[in-house]
Formats: structure tokens, sequence, C-alpha cells
């Protein structure tokens, strides 16, 4: 039996054209509140190691979002160990697939959707709801294309008078604060710790495997946005802080206990306050005081690059961006 197959493919350039702030930040919190209700599928994801070392990984991100009738995957890389000339995480997949026949209608080139969706996404929709609402000082840890798109974000959401950067790469970091210009007053830290000391908000987006942050810095009444879970940020704060918050306690609870790169540190549910979605959805509290120490982990959901495709798909659509490929 013949039958037309045509598939939207959208190229890195064209998903760059189409990517908007506002429409992540709105994107990612209705998404949020869908899986707070119950109306999400998100399966645990399980990483597909290629070395021995586990530097390298292969990691497929499937969802399904009931209300939208929405359904898709995300093939990752994460190559700790990589090539010259190739970033960490690159040549990322986000693929669409109708939920009445299950063909594929959609293929989009997601390194930025990616970016966009966690700094600028998940963790600008935390601080929403677990920052000082008047915070005015943010610590951004890591400078690369996360650090963009979270201060993007974080810009979006709050008046933040001064923006303290720190990257192992000052040439990153000098990158960020041209990135950033006059929307703030961004200062070099020598180190994480002088960043985070005094500050409302601490965005950590390395690639590091060791704690870069550590749980004695942290001032009073921070929230601190790990948005690559314990791996860079100090395991004790699941324990010492006032509320700790996961992305998501399907998929979060799995790796936190299992993954051998963080099981050492001995992390337990029976720690964890919520999970976002609780909270956007309203069967939890988020921040209640000005004093209480946060600390939001999480580490990712396919469901969120999935809606944020949709969103850019719909653009491409009316636009008429993209090449049409048919695949018949």
């Amino acid at each position: 039996m013949a039958y037309e197959l045509k598939v939207r493919m959208l190229a890195r350039r064209e998903v760059k054209q189409l990517l908007d702030v506002r429409d992540v930040l709105k994107t990612v919190e209705e998404t949020f509140r869908a899986m707070g209700e119950g109306k999400v599928f998100h399966p645990v994801k399980e990483p597909m190691w290629l070395n021995e070392a586990k530097t390298n990984m292969l990691l497929a991100m499937p969802a399904f979002i009931q209300d939208k009738n929405l359904a898709g995957v995300k093939w990752v890389s994460m190559f700790k160990e990589q090539a010259p000339g190739f970033p960490t995480c690159a040549g990322t997949l986000l693929v669409l697939s109708s939920s009445e026949n299950g063909q594929p209608y959609a293929i989009l080139e997601a390194t930025d959707i990616t970016a966009m969706r966690t700094a600028g996404g998940h963790g600008a929709v935390a601080a929403k709801y677990l920052a000082k609402k008047y915070s005015k000082t943010l610590a951004v840890i890591g400078c690369g294309e996360e650090a963009k798109a979270g201060v993007d974000a974080l810009l979006s959401l709050f008046s933040l008078n001064k923006i303290e950067i720190f990257d192992i790469n000052k040439t990153a970091m000098q990158t960020l604060k041209d990135y950033t210009g006059k929307r703030s007053n961004v200062v070099f830290a020598q180190t994480p710790e002088e960043a985070v000391k005094n500050s409302d908000i601490v965005l950590i987006v390395t690639t590091s495997r060791k704690p870069v942050v550590m749980f004695g810095w942290l001032p009073k009444g921070c929230t601190v946005l790990g948005l690559y879970s314990f791996y860079d940020l100090d395991p004790s704060c699941s324990k010492k802080a006032d509320k700790w918050v996961l992305g998501s306690k399907n998929t979060d609870n799995h790796q936190i206990i299992f993954d051998p790169l963080l099981k050492e540190h001995n992390l337990s549910m029976d720690d964890v306050y919520a999970d976002l979605g609780e909270i956007v959805c309203g069967k939890a509290k988020g921040r209640e005081n000005d004093d209480e120490i946060i600390v939001f982990s999480c580490l990712g959901m396919g469901a969120l690059d999935t809606a944020v495709g949709e969103t850019l798909y719909k653009r491409a659509v009316e636009q008429n961006v993209g090449t049409v490929i048919d695949l018949s």
C-alpha cells in the first residue's frame, strides 16, 4: 500500500532563527504543569555508554504529552572525551511523530533547543517559582551556550543588577560578558565561591564531573539551579538545603539512585521536597520565605524538548522555513 510520508527538516541555523526565549518559557512552564497533572509520559532515561570510562554516551529521550497529543524523541550525544573540533554535546536530533498514525513529520537539529529549554527553560521556570521575587544578583558558573540562554531567560523574569560569572576558560567569560552587553552589570569572579557567596540565584551550567559549588558558600535565601544534578554541585545540598526540588521524580529518581557516577553520594528520595511539576500545578508550595535555601536539580526531560520542538515546527510551517523531504 502506497502512502505519502513527508518530513520537514530544520537545520540548526533555522532553529536559531525561530527560537524565542518567551515562547520557550511559556512552553516549558505549560509542560511542567501537564507533568504535575499526570498528563506526560516520559520513561526513565537509560544512557548507552560507548566507552569503559563511561564518559561518552548516546541517549534516547522519548515523551508523549497527552493534552497536546504530541509525541517525540530526542537523540542526544554527550562526549566528554571528544575529537578535536567537536563540542561535548552536538549533533542532537529531535524527531516528532504523529500520534494518529505514528509517522514522523519533523526532524529538528536540537542542540540549541537543548540549550534554550535547559538553562533558559526549566532553569528559569524553576527560578520563577523558587527564587525570591525581587532577586537582584545572579551567579553563573560555566559560561557556554546554556549560560547565554539562562541569562536571557532570567533577565526576562528578574531585574538583575549584577551578574557574577566564572569559568575556567577566560575567553568564555569574556564572550558571555559581551553577549550580555548593557543589560546588566557583569563581573568576573576569580573563583566559584566568590561568584556564589552574595548571590540570590546561582546558575550552574558546567560539564564538570566533580562539585564546583559547595553548600557552605550559599547565602541565606539563595536559589541554586543545578542543571547537571550533583555531578558538579555538592551532593550534601540534597540534605542541607531547606528544600530540594527535582525536575521530575519519575526520571531523576532512577538516575540519582542508580547512576554509577552518583551512587557513591547516597542520595535519597526521602530528602526530596517535591518536583517542579508538582509546584507549578499547585500540589506543593514553592518558596515560602526569603530565608530558605532552595536547591533545584534536574537531569532533563524529553517532554520539554518535544514541546519546544512542536512550537518551532508550527512556526516553521507558518513561515515556510526548512526543507520538506519526501520519504515515501
